[in-house]
């Protein structure tokens, strides 16, 4: 699923590690910084001085543009800060990815991304206001949950979520760890990987294996 070998970049050394496919594993780092950057070089965004990169056992870095699309297609990320579009409605950020890789209509999703908005305990009693807002002024907590909500709507086989947890309270953070592994379920196969500089925010996941950098 995930396979780095001899990575090295300005911030790691011969990083090598295999995440198997189906499995859930933490990834634990020295800081937000190193997730971002390791993020960066499994989604191909980053590449490394030296080492390959392989997900879904193709080598992210001999891909052409479309390749790695259809690899994108497969892979959900869910940042620390939402990673919504802050120049877009909540509505438009959350329906984007599927019109912009798949062609459906939003209203095709809507009844989807309504339930899933319910399975992340969401308000929905002011779901319509909400969904016509800019997400700028979202608590973070909110705003991670529309970005887990997005990513689940295009059905992942990977899906990374990258420091979610940190800042929440405990009954916050209980609720989303239950529904990461509520979703990790539904598909067989489905590969979920936790990556946060802050352990203690993920011990409340059953691991497969973990690394710590």
């Amino acid at each position: 699923m995930i396979r780095l070998e001899n990575i090295t970049t300005e911030d790691f050394n011969d990083l090598s590690f295999r995440i198997q496919e189906g499995s859930v594993h933490k990834i634990i780092t020295n800081s937000d910084y190193e997730n971002k950057r390791l993020l960066n070089v499994i989604l191909g965004l980053e590449r490394p001085e030296h080492g390959r990169v392989f997900l879904f056992d193709k080598e992210v870095y001999s891909l052409s543009e479309e390749e790695l699309n259809r690899i994108f297609v497969r892979t959900g990320t869910v940042l620390k800060d939402g990673g919504l579009i802050s120049n877009l409605k909540v509505w438009e950020n959350i329906v984007l990815p599927v019109w912009y890789h798949s062609g459906k209509k939003p209203t095709d999703v809507e009844e989807k991304a309504v339930q899933r908005l319910r399975d992340a305990g969401m308000d929905i009693s002011h779901l319509e206001e909400m969904m016509g807002e800019l997400p700028g002024p979202l608590p973070v907590h909110e705003k991670r949950l529309l970005g887990f909500v997005r990513s689940a709507l295009m059905d992942p086989d990977l899906m990374i979520y990258d420091s979610v947890f940190e800042g929440l309270s405990p009954e916050m953070s209980e609720r989303f760890i239950k529904l990461t592994e509520k979703f990790h379920s539904e598909k067989t196969g489905r590969t979920s990987v936790y990556i946060t500089p802050d352990e203690q925010s993920v011990k409340g996941i059953k691991e497969d294996g973990i690394l710590r950098l």
